[in-house]
């Protein structure tokens, strides 16, 4: 992975001219000669703080950038938040959100502003009528085929390098087909960290049988495999309360379980083994299935053994976080933004870890993320000007780079959990988040698909080839039916 945060060295070389003192041709010995004076180059370090090297003349001469919103009242989805806040909170994340929001407009003579209900204040008549008022949307809670209509430009013809760091790079080799690209999810995508599936784990109920082990170390040997995790898992399991089974509960005798996590859980799992249910063509001109036959049956083999043992439990999602900060649980699986939900929990000690590995041959880890949380930015086609959509996107783009994301990992390395180790496995959890297309389209047939891989699991029954074959014909005619779609958006330019 390139290095997160840009540092540019400008050099510069200092001279003094060399005066020698001499009225013959031989030197004598009182005679000073003057050498040339070498300095350092000096280092100047980039903080985000000023204007982005090439992008010193841009003015935007007191425009208001209006982004639209969509949002359900719930406070950690909130992606309107990931672009403007009122006001400084001491909230390290917020204040940086503030702190970029005056940055660009102290620099570019500029302001940016969030309309949280745009759909229902008429951003969708504006852009009808081409009114220009909303020069970017961001949706959350819809699929992201829903940018494919005609109303949002093709990103990839803006005057604007995709290939730099502070642009999502594993989104974009998602969703870019045929050279055209209608989203995008970038540094500035607070909810998209936070939406990263990962796991949890007490160090305190871990210390109790693994002390000797050191779990981040086999992160890093990429000895974190389905194995090695439920042979912790049945190891610490607990029947507390003497009944023979194993179930979350909070009483004084709550069992010790191995692991809790929700349905989502079977989704991540699956996604974590580096298989999708479509990916982007070879020579990226089209979207193909993916769902893979003889391997992705093995998997739902070992998936059904591996989520029925007796020490993992399936339950809502907030018992997760109560079995977490209980110490009733070794593992929890759930998105990132649970460790900022349990950050006022007393004498908490959390680790986090990437999902793990099927096996050590694979080639990294895979942590996908939660549809729910994804929130990718579209430019409306209302917006005329595209050299200052350009500018805009990018600067907002650096400058999240280099002011927001940094907030943000500290915030989640630093704060939330009680180790340094951490703060390395939490870099390797953003720099493999996954997305899949044919999930995040809501493509009828693969949400169907995604659906029975917890109704297998639960029923102890595999039916993954039976189901895969009854659903290749509907999977393939979707597929063709949203790359056509793709192909037959004007471009708009």
């Amino acid at each position: 992975m390139t290095k997160r945060f840009l540092t540019f060295l400008l050099s510069a070389e200092r001279s003094t001219e060399t005066t020698t003192a001499s009225t013959e041709t031989e030197v004598t010995e009182t005679e000073e000669n003057q050498t040339t004076t070498e300095t350092e180059p000096e280092t100047t370090v980039l903080t985000g703080r000023e204007k982005m090297p090439g992008h010193e003349d841009v003015d935007f001469g007191g425009l208001t950038f209006l982004i639209s919103s969509n949002c359900d009242g719930d406070d950690s989805w909130e992606d309107g938040k990931d672009f403007w806040v009122e006001s400084i909170t001491n909230d390290a994340v917020n204040d940086a959100v503030y702190e970029r929001n005056e940055v660009m407009k102290n620099l570019y003579n500029c302001d940016i502003m969030v309309d949280s209900g745009g759909k229902d204040n008429g951003f969708n008549a504006d852009v009808a009528s081409g009114g220009g008022k909303y020069i970017a949307a961001t949706k959350l809670y819809g699929p992201v085929k829903s940018y494919v209509s005609g109303t949002y430009y093709n990103l990839l013809k803006l005057d604007v390098d995709f290939t730099q760091d502070y642009w999502d790079q594993n989104y974009i080799d998602s969703f870019a087909v045929d050279g055209r690209l209608f989203n995008i999810v970038g540094d500035f995508s607070i909810c998209t960290f936070k939406g990263a599936w990962i796991i949890f784990y007490n160090k305190d109920v871990y210390e109790t049988k693994f002390s000797d082990v050191d779990i981040y170390q086999m992160v890093r040997e990429k000895k974190w495999t389905w194995d090695a995790m439920e042979n912790m898992m049945e190891t610490i399991k607990n029947d507390a309360n003497g009944d023979q089974k194993y179930e979350f509960s909070e009483g004084s005798d709550a069992d010790i379980l191995g692991f809790i996590s929700t349905d989502q859980n079977a989704q991540g799992f699956y996604f974590a083994t580096g298989e999708r249910t479509v990916r982007v063509a070879d020579d990226k001109s089209t979207y193909v299935p993916a769902i893979p036959t003889t391997r992705g049956n093995d998997i739902l083999d070992r998936m059904i053994s591996f989520l029925n043992v007796e020490s993992y439990v399936m339950t809502g999602y907030t018992s997760v976080q109560t079995a977490l900060q209980n110490g009733t649980t070794l593992f929890g699986g759930e998105v990132l933004d649970v460790l900022r939900r349990m950050s006022n929990a007393e004498n908490l000690r959390i680790g986090i870890l990437p999902l793990p590995m099927l096996d050590e041959n694979q080639d990294t880890y895979h942590c996908y993320v939660n549809r729910h949380a994804v929130s990718p930015l579209a430019v409306p086609t209302s917006y005329s000007n595209l050299e200052v959509v350009s500018n805009f996107l990018t600067l907002f783009a650096y400058h999240s780079s280099m002011i927001v994301r940094p907030a943000f990992i500290n915030t989640y390395k630093y704060t939330y959990t009680s180790d340094e180790e951490s703060a390395e496995m939490l870099d390797i959890i953003l720099n493999n988040r996954v997305y899949d297309p044919g999930y995040l389209d809501e493509i009828t047939s693969i949400t169907s698909f995604i659906g029975y891989i917890s109704t297998m699991i639960s029923n102890k029954k595999n039916n993954y080839t039976k189901f895969v074959a009854k659903m290749e014909t509907s999977m393939n005619s979707e597929i063709d039916e949203l790359v056509t779609k793709i192909k037959s958006v004007d471009d708009n330019y």
